[in-house]
């Protein structure tokens, strides 16, 4: 497939904008609430949409993100348009659910897509199983995938500008050209940790500007000592999709644009080739999780991965 963008939104910065705060009109897909635990005393809240049985696909949002955000609700509906039922994962703490949970959510806790997809079974939703991931989300995909190997209970994988070297990521944010999007998570984050102290305790200092003066320094105040680990390097290196891709035992695709401004395209190469059932697609443009398109559908990224998933050659 090409990707055409739509003329008023050209370039990696109007590409990965312009989707992210165009409104979704009317409400989301209909759902009802499977809370699954997945660590003691902690569950994520997952939204369940029923489609007409062709199978079920689980949504994992982004760093900042929630169920509800909207490029998940656009991948529901097109999913749900096509015949899956759909499962929105929110990641611990996110989504209004702070009190679900007793620690933060980090890009490598491919474990609790496990238990989702646990859940999913026990509950009776249509297989085959699938797994769409966003930025942080798809680094989480790819990583249960890799770890799971011919054991996966996903059938197939798409990772929409994944974050699969978080260290090599993490330095293209830093870079004065994304001072923007460095502003923005750095906001978000100190915000989570505000909104999560209103129910609970978390370890460490106050969650401020002053103290907070990045995201790396986030990931060594908060999430790394939360994951146990060292500091953020050593996240980093732990959370990373990149080493284990080439253990992929089952279909699965990486579409990231080639002027994502912080996910740079030049470290997928190094897997690519790594594992037979892995395939890369790499636009020129679409910016990060963007792909706001000239005509109908918009939302491109969810029509490239549909068409992945709905593929005869990646369907069990």
């Amino acid at each position: 497939m090409t990707f055409t963008p739509a003329r008023w939104a050209r370039g990696r910065h109007l590409q990965t904008i312009v989707p992210t705060f165009y409104p979704v009109f009317g409400a989301g897909p209909a759902s009802r609430i499977l809370d699954v635990p997945v660590a003691p005393e902690t569950s994520v809240r997952t939204l369940v949409s029923e489609g007409a049985g062709k199978g079920t696909i689980v949504l994992i949002h982004g760093l900042g993100g929630s169920a509800s955000g909207v490029y998940m609700i656009r991948t529901a509906r097109a999913a749900l348009a096509r015949g899956w039922s759909v499962v929105r994962m929110n990641l611990r703490n996110c989504g209004g659910t702070e009190r679900l949970a007793k620690t933060l959510y980090n890009a490598g806790q491919s474990d609790d897509l496990a238990k989702v997809l646990e859940a999913m079974s026990e509950a009776g939703l249509p297989r085959p199983y699938a797994v769409i991931g966003f930025s942080l989300g798809g680094n989480l995909a790819l990583r249960y995938a890799g770890l799971a190997e011919d054991a996966s209970m996903a059938d197939a994988v798409v990772g929409i500008n994944p974050p699969v070297d978080l260290a090599r990521c993490m330095d293209a944010l830093e870079t004065p050209a994304n001072r923007p999007y460095h502003f923005y998570f750095r906001a978000k984050l100190i915000a989570q940790i505000r909104t999560i102290r209103k129910v609970r305790e978390v370890p460490g200092p106050e969650a401020s500007w002053r103290t907070v003066r990045g995201v790396r320094a986030f990931d060594d105040l908060f999430t790394a000592p939360d994951a146990g680990l060292a500091d953020a390097a050593a996240y980093y290196r732990h959370a990373s999709s990149g080493p284990v891709l080439e253990r992929i035992r089952r279909p699965a695709l990486v579409l990231s644009a080639a002027d994502d401004p912080f996910v740079p395209v030049s470290m997928f190469p190094a897997w690519n080739g790594a594992a037979r059932h892995l395939r890369f697609l790499h636009p020129e443009t679409g910016g990060h999780c963007g792909y706001w398109a000239a005509s109908s559908p918009r939302y491109w990224a969810a029509e490239v991965a549909l068409q992945f998933l709905d593929s005869p050659e990646n369907r069990p």
